[in-house]
C-alpha cells in the first residue's frame, strides 16, 4: 500500500514543476473590483486596439502621410509668394514735366504701400518631382504595412499567452487530481490502521504529511503561474490588474485542422506577410530616389514670374518712362529660367550613396525570402510533429485509462496494488504529456500563422 502513495505522490510532483515555469516575483493579493471574461478573439481584438506600439507606428504613418502631401504640391507652384510693406513716402516738388526741376519734398510726408507676388512653377526635372512623389508614396506603403505587421506581432505575442495560461490551469487541474488520490489513500491508511492492519502504522501517515507538503507546495507554484500569466495578459491587454480576469478557452475541444501543402504556405507568405510587403516598398522607394539623385546631372526648367505695385496717394504719378518712381508704380513679367548645378563630384557621391542603399536594400529582400522559405519551413514541420505528438498521446492516454480501470477492478479482487500503481503512473503521465503536446501544436499552429501572414484572420482556431 505504501508503495502504491509513493507513486502517487511522485506523478504529482512530476506535474506540478512544468506549471510553475515563469516570474519569481511574489504576487501582491488585490481586491477585485470588476469582473472580466475574454476569449482568445476578444483578447486580440483588445490588444490590436490598445497596443502603444501600433499606435506609435500609426502616428509615424501620418507623418509619411504628410510627406507625401508635400511632393504632390511641390510640383504646383513651389514657390507662390506675397509680401507686403508699408512705410513713410516723401512728397515731390518740381515740375513733373521737366525732370531737371522733381525734387523730393520731405516736407511732404505720406504712406505708400508696396505689393509683390512671386511664382516659380517648374517646367521639367527630368524626373525629381515625378520620382520624389513615388518615393513619398512608396514610403507611406512601407509604412502602412509597418503598422500591419506590427499588429501580426501583438497577434501571435497574446496567443502564446493565452495558451500558455491555457496550460497552466490544465496542469493545475492534474495536480487537483493527484491531492484527490493522497487524501483518498490517507482515509484507507488510517482505515487500515484502525482496522489494526500489519501493513501500515503510524511512519506511514507522517511520510503522507511529508509528500502532501511536496504536493502543495507545486500547487502553490502552480497557481503563481497561473497568476503571473493572467497579469501578463492584463497588462498587454492595458486591463486594470485589480480586475477579476480570466480566459474562455472556446476552442479546448476543436480537432486538428488540416494543412495544406508546404509550397502552399510559402506562397502565402511571400504575398501576405506584411514585413515583406514593408521590405518591397522600400526598395521601390530607394529606387525613386536614386532617379531623384540621377536628376541632378541635368538642368531645372521653370517658370519665374512677379507682378507688383505701389501706391502712394499724397505723390503725383510720374509718366516718364525714363524715370523710376519706387512709390507709384505697376510692373510684371515672366521668364523661362534654367538652374544647371555644376557640383558634379557631389552630385556623383549623392547618387552613389543612394544607389548603394538601394542594393543593399534589395541583397537585404533577396535574403529576407530565402530566409522566409526556410522559416516557413521549419514552422511547417512542427506543426506537423506536434500534431502528430497530440495524436500519439491521445491515443496513448486511451490506452492509459483503460489500463487504469482493469487495474483497479483487479485490485478490488485480488488487492494486488503493484499492476495499479503502474497504471496509475502511466495515467497520470500521459495526462501531462498529452496536455503539453495539445499546447505546443496549439503554439505551432499559431506560429504557422503569424509566419504566412495569417495571424489576424485565424484567430479563432
Amino acid at each position: 500500500m505504501f508503495r502504491f502513495l509513493v507513486h502517487i505522490l511522485a506523478v504529482s510532483l512530476i506535474t506540478g514543476p512544468a506549471v510553475a515555469q515563469g516570474s519569481d516575483r511574489p504576487v501582491q493579493a488585490v481586491q477585485s473590483v470588476q469582473a472580466v471574461r475574454m476569449t482568445l478573439e476578444q483578447c486580440v481584438d483588445r490588444a490590436l486596439t490598445v497596443s502603444p506600439d501600433i499606435e506609435q507606428a500609426a502616428l509615424a504613418v501620418e507623418g509619411l502621410e504628410a510627406r507625401l502631401s508635400e511632393t504632390k504640391f511641390a510640383g504646383i507652384a513651389p514657390r507662390l509668394q506675397w509680401t507686403n510693406v508699408f512705410g513713410p513716402a516723401p512728397g515731390i516738388e518740381g515740375d513733373t514735366e521737366r525732370v531737371e526741376t522733381i525734387r523730393s519734398d520731405l516736407s511732404d510726408l505720406g504712406v505708400f504701400s508696396r505689393t509683390q507676388i512671386e511664382l516659380v512653377q517648374p517646367l521639367y526635372t527630368f524626373g525629381k518631382l515625378s520620382n520624389a512623389k513615388k518615393a513619398a508614396g512608396y514610403g507611406l506603403e512601407a509604412g502602412e504595412a509597418a503598422v500591419e505587421s506590427r499588429k501580426h506581432d501583438v497577434a501571435f505575442q497574446v496567443k502564446k499567452l493565452f495558451y500558455g495560461l491555457v496550460l497552466a490551469r490544465e496542469l493545475r487541474e492534474i495536480i487537483l487530481e493527484s491531492e484527490e488520490s493522497v487524501r483518498e489513500a490517507r482515509e484507507r491508511v488510517n482505515e487500515m490502521i484502525e482496522e489494526d492492519s500489519e501493513d501500515v502504522g503510524q511512519n506511514d501517515l507522517l511520510k503522507i504529511d511529508v509528500f502532501e507538503y511536496e504536493v502543495q507546495q507545486s500547487r502553490a507554484r502552480a497557481e503563481k503561474s497561473i497568476e503571473m500569466g493572467k497579469a501578463a495578459l492584463k497588462s498587454v491587454l492595458d486591463i486594470d490588474r485589480y480586475s477579476d480576469f480570466d480566459i474562455v478557452d472556446t476552442a479546448a475541444e476543436s480537432g486538428m485542422a488540416d494543412l495544406d501543402g508546404l509550397a502552399v504556405y510559402i506562397e502565402q507568405a511571400k504575398n501576405r506577410r506584411y514585413d515583406i510587403r514593408q521590405l518591397r516598398a522600400g526598395v521601390l522607394a530607394r529606387r525613386a530616389l536614386l532617379k531623384v539623385a540621377r536628376s541632378d546631372y541635368y538642368p531645372q526648367i521653370a517658370l519665374a514670374g512677379s507682378i507688383q505695385w505701389g501706391i502712394a496717394p499724397h505723390r503725383p504719378e510720374l509718366d516718364n518712362p525714363f524715370l523710376r518712381d519706387e512709390f507709384n508704380f505697376l510692373r510684371g513679367g515672366a521668364v523661362i529660367t534654367l538652374r544647371q548645378n555644376f557640383n558634379f563630384g557631389l552630385t556623383r557621391a549623392k547618387y552613389q550613396a543612394r544607389k548603394v542603399e538601394l542594393e543593399t536594400l534589395v541583397t537585404r529582400e533577396s535574403q529576407a525570402m530565402n530566409a522566409i522559405e526556410l522559416q516557413v519551413e521549419s514552422t511547417y514541420r512542427d506543426v506537423i510533429e506536434a500534431r502528430t505528438n497530440v495524436v500519439n498521446s491521445d491515443r496513448a492516454l486511451r490506452s492509459a485509462r483503460a489500463w487504469l480501470t482493469s487495474a483497479k477492478l483487479g485490485f478490488d479482487i485480488t488487492g494486488d496494488s503493484s499492476e495499479l500503481l503502474d497504471a496509475f503512473t502511466a495515467h497520470a503521465k500521459m495526462q501531462h504529456a498529452h496536455r503539453q503536446s495539445m499546447f505546443q501544436y496549439r503554439v505551432s499552429l499559431a506560429e504557422l500563422d503569424h509566419v504566412t501572414g495569417n495571424g489576424i484572420s485565424n484567430v479563432r482556431r
